[in-house]
């Protein structure tokens, strides 16, 4: 599934960032050299820097996690 990567750091920026990987709303406007996506979760105000990437829906990598809400809207347009 399409996806673009948020940084989420500790509370008190302690430890290492998390990734959290959401549906970017424009997928076919990204051409690899992108400052803003847009994400389908919704959040107001929410726009993650970076690429795109294809990341499976069954993510096992440490320190990575898929958006709740992005992975469900995902699965159903799926």
């Amino acid at each position: 599934m399409l996806a673009t990567a948020e940084r989420v750091h500790p509370a008190g920026a302690l430890g290492p960032a998390e990734i959290v990987w959401h549906t970017p709303t424009d997928p076919d406007s990204c051409d690899g050299n992108c400052d803003l996506h847009t994400v389908a979760c919704g959040e107001p105000g929410t726009s993650v820097p970076g690429g795109i990437r294809d990341v499976p829906e069954d993510l096992t990598e440490p320190g990575q996690r898929w958006c709740d809400a992005c992975l469900a809207g995902g699965q159903q347009t799926a």
